[in-house]
């Protein structure tokens, strides 16, 4: 093997190694900020409220009190389907963590649909109080997505990875206190560009991911930290 290629499999290895490390200590990090976020409140059932598509401007203020009409994004930062695709994954992983304590998005979609709504006066708080007293929820998530685009390749280069941005809200039915929340955005870019990336890279074979792929992995990793 030639000097220069054994040079190449060491700086890879290197940055392998220090991906990994940087990987155990976030999940260390991880552990430790979920036992600091977990509440003690008793509850029976929580419901996934169907997510939306944008986030307010600027001058209006904060997404959960914003009304629903407000809310924009560019249209070609997302996907058809992407506020589907979030809210499906929300489901999945709570009902994975909770089981029979979450209701079922078929009954969540069917008082979605039924309630009255007024787009101009709701928002994401008072919809999700509306849909979670209807259904005798302690909790409703909801949230909206307002990136979620495909890798963009380019000739003389890696190009963009793909790319995902979502809020994600845990709202108290009784009262609409706002009892958590996370805000993930991310780019998938190249492992040079970005060694602690790597935990990603090696868990999907070290290969660019589709924005679905992206997505579904971060909100498994953000439910590592849900506080309930």
């Amino acid at each position: 093997m030639k000097s220069k290629d054994v040079a190449i499999c060491v700086m890879i290895a290197v940055w392998c190694i220090a991906g990994l490390m940087a990987a155990g200590y976030l999940t260390n990090r991880a552990v430790a900020q979920s036992r600091a976020e977990t509440i003690n409140i008793q509850w029976e059932k929580i419901g996934v409220m169907p997510f939306f598509k944008g986030r307010p401007s600027a001058d209006t203020g904060e997404t959960l009190i914003c009304p629903i009409c407000e809310l924009s994004f560019k249209s070609e930062n997302i996907k058809d389907g992407a506020d589907r695709a979030i809210t499906s994954y929300v489901q999945e992983s709570l009902e994975r963590r909770y089981r029979d304590k979450v209701i079922a998005l078929g009954e969540v979609s069917r008082v979605y649909q039924e309630i009255p709504r007024d787009d101009t006066r709701d928002t994401l708080r008072s919809l999700a109080q509306k849909i979670g007293e209807a259904l005798g929820a302690d909790f409703m998530i909801a949230g909206t997505v307002w990136r979620y685009r495909e890798r963009i390749q380019e000739s003389m280069g890696p190009g963009m990875g793909a790319s995902v941005a979502f809020d994600m809200y845990l709202i108290e039915v009784s009262g609409g206190k706002t009892v958590w929340k996370k805000r993930f955005d991310e780019t998938q870019r190249p492992l040079t560009e970005d060694i602690r990336g790597a935990k990603i890279l090696v868990k999907k074979g070290a290969r660019w991911l589709s924005a679905d792929e992206l997505a579904r992995y971060r909100v498994e990793e953000v439910f590592k930290r849900f506080p309930l």
